[in-house]
């Protein structure tokens, strides 16, 4: 199977033309895609957001990386899609979601998995219902006529549907005027691994200072034959059992994205060094941190990692053998 490589960012990349806007904005991040020679390339990731719960530019801010010309320092809030096939599941649903599909141009979702209920990961749930509706879409309703069934599935840990219950109230009443609401079938995600259009899922439980976080480990392939997507967001301890649950399942692991919000600590998110420690015990072929904050510049923050990288033996291995630790940005594509 392929894997994505990518210690300089430009590397092995081909860009699509970006949309086009009447704004006067920063340069627009082409949504890279890193390539290697690879055979049947089943699944990947692509990240849609890899900032923190302010986004990257923060609003009022001048500092170098928010008024960094480099597209590789715009950072929307955490999410990715991964696509195998003509199956397509988002992780997360932040603010920016309206602005994230449009750039990666989403057409359509089968699920979407949540791995908590903070703000920055959950509050655009309200855009979910072009995918699915209570009634049809007052723009074309001959195209879009009231979703069938349940409802697009929405897999989340007990306490984040205990929020959205409370959060988002209004859609779980009856609407008598309007254009309706989203069509959502919330379904408790569990500890068990399910299937989704051929994407073997596997909730991974985290700690995010005292609260319960989900991350997920996506996988293809039968056993002997499986490659392996690990995403890890939101956390400042991932406990000895959830390690062990990606090392049984995940066959081989190409890539793991991993928090990583700073250099100094913080009480709810692994700092680069604590991700760099933690990726060193998963092992995987490729490392992203995800969920930086507007502290350094990406390629401020390669260089931190190739300075710290010799007091981690197995990734520094993995390096030597082609592998790679680095930044995550968005619109990067992780094949696996």
């Amino acid at each position: 199977m392929g894997e994505g490589k990518s210690l300089s960012p430009a590397a092995h990349c081909v860009a699509p033309t970006p949309l086009s806007s009447g704004l006067k904005r920063r340069p627009q991040r082409p949504l890279l895609v890193c390539e290697e020679i690879c055979y049947n390339i089943t699944m990947k990731l692509i990240l849609l957001g890899t900032g923190t719960s302010h986004g990257v530019p923060v609003i009022g801010c001048d500092c170098k990386v928010c008024t960094s010309r480099d597209p590789h320092d715009s950072r929307y809030r955490c999410s990715a899609l991964v696509v195998h096939g003509d199956t397509q599941v988002l992780v997360d649903v932040g603010p920016e979601f309206r602005l994230q599909a449009l750039r990666a141009g989403i057409k359509k979702l089968d699920a979407v998995l949540l791995t908590h209920s903070h703000a920055d990961h959950l509050h655009g749930l309200d855009d979910l219902r072009i995918f699915s509706h209570t009634r049809p879409c007052h723009f074309d309703a001959q195209a879009f006529p009231e979703t069938a069934g349940t409802g697009l599935p929405i897999y989340a840990n007990a306490q984040t549907l205990k929020d959205i219950r409370y959060r988002f109230a209004y859609l779980f009443k009856t609407h008598k005027e309007g254009g309706g609401v989203a069509k959502l079938d919330f379904k408790d995600c569990g500890t068990a691994p399910f299937s989704l259009g051929g994407i073997q899922i596997l909730p991974v439980p985290l700690l995010h200072g005292h609260t319960h976080t989900t991350g997920w480990l996506f996988s293809c392939g039968a056993d002997g034959n499986r490659h392996s997507i690990a995403y890890l967001t939101d956390c400042s301890a991932i406990p000895d059992e959830s390690l062990a649950l990606i090392a049984e399942r995940a066959g081989t692991l190409s890539h793991v994205v991993i928090d990583g919000l700073r250099v100094k600590p913080h009480s709810t998110h692994f700092n680069f060094d604590q991700a760099l420690s933690c990726a060193e015990k998963i092992g995987a072929r490729h490392t992203w941190l995800t969920h930086m904050n507007h502290d350094l510049l990406h390629t401020e923050i390669q260089k931190y990692i190739e300075e710290k990288l010799p007091k981690y033996p197995r990734l520094q291995a993995i390096v030597q053998d082609g592998g790679s630790v680095s930044p995550a940005y968005d619109g990067l594509e992780l094949v696996g």
